[in-house]
């Protein structure tokens, strides 16, 4: 009999994959994405192309939802459907790497009348089981397992933790559950059978936040808090027995809760939704999840919400702006603001501004560049609009001494506080007694340069390490 049952299982499972079989051919397609992107260490140059595939599916006439990462650095992007080898052209419509997610757009008009979008479902509950599409080997259909095992809200993006059969790659492959989307898988780890779901809460604020034709992208972290899990601090806010959420020790200067939280102020609801002592709230199908999630990946940047506060001793209603930080105006942007990097290579130092994602060593530079990328979304300790630092040192008899300088953060020029890295161009008209004069932060050794012989050494620095542009500003011709 049990052998029975399970063959009555695999039958009725086999035919709903039959049923849906149809609408997944006309919704999910495979990306042929070449790209390329630029060397972080000699940014003169761009890195070799790269080619890569991912999935997505289609969310509109025509246009396909894949996560961030497959469209990244993109110079080209092909798309196939199932049974065919053709592929069709396309462009990246829109990216947001916050919260992983991008639309491409198909150019095709035949192609784009012939796919159909796939339902969006309601969100997968823990413990709950879906299945895992994709195209595969010859753009065929292929169904794996997936169960939902943990659910977690990191800023912006609310994420499930699967366990699933799928041995590829997390890179769009879609999960299905009653002939709806419930996911779209975004990472794998091999040898564990585990995957991360960026969640339908996250995939529906995306597309809903084109609704009014303008994208607003995910509000800014921007406040500090101390959970009140320890009877000490609670005595210390005042705040008694039956009152139970976060105190706020810090908010940032335009950020969200700017102008209206205070330093000392327990925030004991969200948006309708009770906070505890360890920061966190209850998801009407989640469970508890974080409180960041909130103040970033409920709703979008320019919304308001309301606020339960006590302030001393008593409760009141606030209304809070959730508010975002544009990309230039970011300290440590997550990337160049226009993609490519600004830079100058002077004396064979090459300078470069802190990216989110920029290499950096365990050098005693590296390690106050860490605490600034790191700390970004937290502190300003000075005015500096930009993280401006010697990345490394192209070796010349006319740096001898600098040679095994990396990851330096510089601090002024010629006696200028630096800013941004236009900073430096700009000082650098003004030398000091004929010198050029690098202040660096984490060391008392300035690397000074022979303002005169600078040309020279700069042209023979090129020469030798075969740099074909000595620098790249915002406004310099391409």
């Amino acid at each position: 009999m049990k052998r029975l049952g399970l063959l009555l299982l695999l039958v009725a499972a086999a035919r709903a994959g039959d049923d849906l079989a149809p609408a997944l051919r006309a919704g999910l397609v495979e990306l042929h994405v070449e790209s390329q992107d630029w060397d972080s260490r000699e940014p003169w140059k761009k890195r070799p192309e790269r080619r890569s595939t991912g999935r997505g599916f289609v969310v509109e006439p025509g246009v396909v939802l894949t996560p961030a990462d497959v469209v990244a650095d993109q110079l080209m992007i092909e798309v196939s459907v199932a049974n065919s080898a053709r592929r069709y052209p396309a462009r990246l419509k829109h990216i947001d790497k916050g919260l992983g997610l991008a639309l491409v757009e198909i150019t095709d008009e035949e192609l784009r009348a012939a796919l159909a979008p796939l339902p969006i479902g309601e969100p997968a509950r823990l413990d709950q089981e879906c299945d895992i599409w994709q195209l595969g080997q010859e753009n065929l259909l292929e169904r794996y397992d997936g169960r939902v095992v943990a659910v977690s809200a990191n800023g912006p993006q609310l994420a499930l933790r699967v366990k699933t059969t799928c041995a590829d790659n997390g890179d769009g492959q879609v999960a299905i559950r009653d002939g709806k989307v419930v996911g779209l898988l975004n990472s794998t780890i091999r040898g564990r059978q585990e995957g991360t779901l960026i969640g339908v809460e996250t995939i529906r604020r995306y597309l809903e936040d084109f609704a009014d034709g303008t994208y607003h992208g995910a509000p800014a972290a921007g406040l500090w808090y101390h959970t009140l899990l320890r009877d000490d601090l609670r005595a210390y806010y005042g705040v008694p027995d039956d009152k139970h959420g976060i105190a706020i020790s810090r908010v940032m200067k335009g950020r969200t809760g700017d102008g209206v939280l205070r330093e000392g102020d327990v925030v004991l609801a969200v948006d309708g939704y009770d906070l505890d002592d360890e920061g966190r709230f209850v998801h009407e199908v989640h469970g508890r999840l974080a409180a960041s999630w909130l103040f970033q990946g409920r709703r979008y940047a320019g919304d308001k919400v309301k606020a339960t506060v006590l302030r001393d001793g008593n409760v009141q209603e606030v209304e809070l702006e959730l508010r975002s930080v544009p990309a230039s105006e970011q300290r440590v942007p997550d990337g160049p603001p226009n993609g490519r990097p600004q830079y100058l290579v002077v004396g064979g130092m090459v300078i470069l501004e802190l990216a989110a994602d920029q290499p950096i060593s365990r050098s005693t530079g590296g390690v106050i560049l860490r605490r600034y990328r790191d700390r970004a979304n937290w502190d300003q300790p000075d005015e500096r609009r930009r993280i401006v630092f010697i990345d490394h040192v192209l070796s010349d008899a006319a740096n001898k001494g600098y040679e095994d300088m990396q990851h330096m953060p510089i601090e002024r020029v010629n006696g200028v506080p630096i800013r941004e890295i236009a900073d430096v161009a700009k000082a650098m008209e003004t030398p000091v007694r004929g010198f050029h004069v690098f202040e660096l932060e984490g060391t008392e050794v300035d690397v000074v340069l022979p303002a005169p012989q600078l040309a020279e050494i700069d042209a023979r620095i090129a020469q030798t390490y075969k740099v074909t542009r000595s620098r790249y500003l915002v406004g310099d011709e391409e």
